[in-house]
């Protein structure tokens, strides 16, 4: 862990998840991820609060506590899901897919190159969070990204 993290950036996603510890080894395989800090609780097995960078952003995470919230648990997987997508700008997505992957990441998007001009994919981790990956490939233009959205929505 780091003695003097870096500045935490104006906006860091923080994520409830069901096992903290677990998450960080994780984001360690799947994504680079390097532990800044870990605050374990009273118990000395829950994390009330960790702080991580992955490929130069922040992200923090603790365990879910019920008993803090009013027994309403916080996690994905006790909500049903999550709305909210953390998406990655990697140099090597395929690297990074890869990784994730063997790590335990479920695929929800294969990679594939995409309209817009990016190598993308989503994936689910373990915890129920959802990720996006990608690579910038090239710029196109207005026109072509028109009629890329209009041939991809026409479908569903």
């Amino acid at each position: 862990m780091t003695e003097n993290p870096p500045p935490t950036p104006p906006l860091t996603p923080y994520l409830c998840v069901d096992d903290a510890n677990g998450a960080i080894e994780f984001y360690k395989r799947a994504f680079g991820a390097v532990e800044l800090a870990r605050q374990p609780g009273p118990d000395g097995k829950k994390l009330i609060h960790a702080a991580l960078t992955i490929h130069g952003g922040m992200l923090m995470l603790c365990d879910d506590f019920p008993e803090m919230t009013g027994g309403k648990p916080r996690t994905p997987r006790a909500l049903g899901g999550s709305p909210v997508t953390l998406h990655l700008d990697l140099p090597d997505v395929d690297a990074t897919w890869a990784k994730a992957v063997e790590a335990g990441a479920k695929v929800t998007m294969p990679l594939a190159d995409m309209f817009w001009g990016d190598r993308y994919g989503q994936l689910e981790d373990p915890f129920g969070h959802k990720w996006s990956l990608a690579t910038r490939k090239r710029a196109p233009s207005k026109d072509e990204l028109d009629k890329g959205a209009a041939e991809a929505f026409k479908t569903h």
